[in-house]
């Protein structure tokens, strides 16, 4: 397929059209403000970009009944990649030649986010709140156009890798992991946690990318004796993962990291047990007390009345994600006192005093691009830590 085509049936999905600019402000009208998204909407993968972009809209939505931003409505251009890095560098490219966003948001994946980052780096385009925790994106000085709003792989695995070992008592560690970016950069990751506590890792095995063949990979794990198993895919792969480990008899305790949507594996894993962990990013997104939580969820049902992508707007860990990066940029146009250009973006978003939307609070230390250090540890048997910058503050 030429790039021309994927563009063509890329766009037969976007939400809205890409405005004009004025006063050479990319992506900025009298009317409206642009933004661009690469996600994926199609493919094994394709419920994590729904649900994201859903998210977003749902923010958007809320402003825009409300005047938007000084008149200007809030436009979101999404762009499906499939979850495929080639298709994301096109879309990035596409962002670039056309120059009619004021910033990219909303990607979905690592693999895709390493190609899409240095495109939009070069065009001096800011590149905000991407779905991966990725520690190359979290690099301030080689990627100053980079927001990140959550806490990165490295800080999910140090505390899963600390809870297996200190809670659980499992000494013999192996990974299951897609071998790409994101599969090599969290086993990275994972290796250096497991050093800090003076643990091996015992063995590993991988799968490619967008394939339902990974059974083949926990076969290759059993000959080396192993209690705890650090699964690094998609939510798909990982239930299929887990699912055989259970039918095996196999009592690894097995994690998974935020890109693996808790929510969605406990709808697919068929055995529901505490030796199943998982890291999330965001608050639980059906807390009853939370200010945030409510108003999202009111946002996401009034969005989905407007889209005929219902089984996107889900209220799932991932949709909460799109709706805090929303309410976020909202956030950041506000304080731009209607300077509305990319360098006033990029120095309006990364501010050390706190960002609060409703309680939950984005702040960045001085020189870094990264928003949020909270990770909350799940166990599929009831247990909900949370942890924040490394130390745990609830039980």
């Amino acid at each position: 397929m030429s790039r021309h085509l994927t563009i063509l049936g890329a766009l037969s999905l976007v939400y809205m059209c890409l405005v004009p600019s004025i006063a050479g402000e990319p992506g900025v009208d009298e009317g409206a403000v642009a933004f661009g998204q690469s996600a994926s909407l199609t493919g094994t993968n394709r419920l994590l970009g729904m649900q994201y972009r859903a998210g977003i809209l749902a923010a958007f939505n809320e402003q825009n009944e409300h005047g938007g931003i000084n008149g200007r409505t809030l436009q979101l251009t999404t762009l499906d990649d499939g979850y495929e890095p080639n298709n994301a560098a096109e879309n990035a490219d596409y962002f670039v030649a056309t120059n009619n966003v004021l910033a990219v948001l909303g990607g979905v994946g690592t693999p895709t986010a390493a190609r899409i980052a240095p495109i939009l780096r070069t065009a001096n385009i800011p590149f905000v709140g991407h779905v991966t925790g990725a520690d190359f994106l979290h690099d301030a000085e080689r990627f100053p156009n980079v927001v990140n709003l959550r806490a990165s792989y490295s800080d999910e695995v140090r505390i899963l890798v600390d809870h297996m070992a200190n809670k659980r008592d499992r000494k013999r560690f192996g990974i299951i992991y897609q071998d790409d970016a994101f599969g090599r950069a969290v086993m990275r990751s994972y290796i250096n946690a497991l050093d800090e506590l003076n643990l091996p890792l015992l063995a590993k095995t991988s799968y490619s990318r967008n394939t339902h063949a990974v059974h083949a990979s926990i076969f290759g794990l059993m000959k080396a004796d192993l209690d705890a198993v650090l699964l690094v895919g998609t939510y798909s792969a990982n239930s299929e993962i887990m699912n055989l480990a259970n039918s095996l008899g196999l009592n690894y305790v097995m994690a998974n990291l935020s890109f693996s949507l808790s929510s969605r594996l406990k709808q697919t894993v068929i055995q529901i047990n505490d030796r199943i962990l998982a890291t999330e990013v965001v608050p639980d997104p059906n807390d009853a007390v939370s200010e945030l939580i409510k108003r999202f969820q009111r946002a996401l049902n009034a969005a989905a009345s407007t889209d005929e992508q219902s089984e996107a707007y889900q209220i799932t860990e991932v949709s909460l994600e799109g709706y805090i990066l929303g309410r976020f940029v909202i956030d950041t146009l506000k304080r731009m006192d209607d300077d509305l250009s990319r360098v006033s973006f990029l120095e309006h978003s990364k501010v050390a005093d706190p960002v609060n939307i409703d309680e939950w609070t984005i702040s960045f230390d001085n020189g870094s691009n990264t928003g949020s250090k909270y990770v909350r540890l799940i166990d599929f048997g009831g247990l909900n830590e949370i942890w924040i910058d490394g130390t745990r503050v609830e039980p």
